[in-house]
């Protein structure tokens, strides 16, 4: 009997002493004394990568298109012509519009004559008042010819710049007509080929840049309240068969909660320059307390 009251009490500490480990484990956790990388386990929070630019091109002009210098998975540097649209008129406009304005004959002419009335002028006014050989009509007369003269030169100077904006809109007008990479990426789907007619605004190209993206998640109202912009975070992202492991950043928070969930979307950016992670794959964000630690 009274060996096994002793293996009883022996027992009964074993089990006590675990109880106790596990409420001291528990205590770590809630009281954050834990190492970051037990916490970081612990806060996974799902979501979705996307592309930082992703943008769908199209044309603010309608024409047929006769020039395509890409194809789908091309890499497209910033500001090259993807496509372009037929521009045989547009660029007759151009060089009679160009033609026009570097036409100076006029205003050179102008601006000679009123060289010439000016001299004429002070030479009749140096007569009139020294020997009075001119009358006060002639001079008078010469007077409005002169002023004249400088009204015409300055109305040829204001036609002449009227000349060069309209240059100018007439090449805009034929830029229009070409359609230009914003910024360096992929060309992942052609939309149009040649010989087709593009309407305005009709998606043309879909081009994406994956040099940089975002990791996209909601998080609970009283999780977001402490995230701010700028606190580093650790992802877990699916590529192949074992997650890729990479820092993010915190890129914004939703100031505003999902009413119907409660929820609130949180962004992180993150490099990709290699191209390794495809956007569009699921992953998991870990929230260290440092990024979630709010001041009391």
């Amino acid at each position: 009997m009274m060996n096994s009251l002793v293996a009883w009490n022996n027992q009964f500490g074993v089990l006590s002493g675990g109880l106790v480990r596990c409420v001291l484990l528990v205590g770590l956790i809630i009281g954050g004394s834990l190492s970051p990388a037990v916490a970081e386990e612990i806060g996974g929070i799902s979501g979705i990568t996307e592309p930082v630019h992703d943008v769908i091109l199209s044309l603010s002009t309608s024409g047929t298109v006769t020039r395509i210098f890409f194809n789908e998975g091309d890499y497209v540097k910033k500001g090259k012509v993807i496509l372009g649209l037929d521009m045989q008129l547009e660029t007759l406009e151009v060089e009679r519009r160009k033609l026009i304005w570097e036409s100076k004959a006029e205003l050179n002419s102008a601006i000679a004559r009123v060289a010439t009335l000016s001299s004429q002028l002070d030479a009749s006014r140096e007569l009139y008042k020294s020997t009075g050989s001119i009358s006060q009509e002639e001079l008078e007369q010469q007077q409005l010819e002169f002023e004249l003269a400088v009204a015409e030169k300055e109305r040829l100077k204001i036609s002449e710049e009227r000349e060069r904006i309209e240059y100018r809109i007439a090449v805009e007008q034929l830029n229009k007509r070409s359609l230009c990479a914003p910024f360096s990426g992929i060309i992942t789907e052609l939309l149009a080929d040649i010989g087709e007619t593009s309407e305005l605004d009709v998606p043309l190209v879909h081009l994406v840049d994956t040099s940089q993206c975002l990791f996209v998640c909601t998080v609970e109202e009283q999780v977001g309240r402490t995230l701010q912009r700028g606190p580093a975070v650790n992802l877990e992202l699916e590529a192949g068969e074992i997650p890729d492991k990479i820092t993010a950043e915190i890129s914004y928070v939703d100031p505003v909660v999902d009413p119907a969930s409660g929820l609130q979307r949180v962004k992180a950016v993150f490099e990709n320059k290699d191209g390794k992670i495809h956007p569009g794959v699921a992953g998991k964000m870990f929230i260290s307390r440092r990024a979630s630690d709010v001041e009391q």
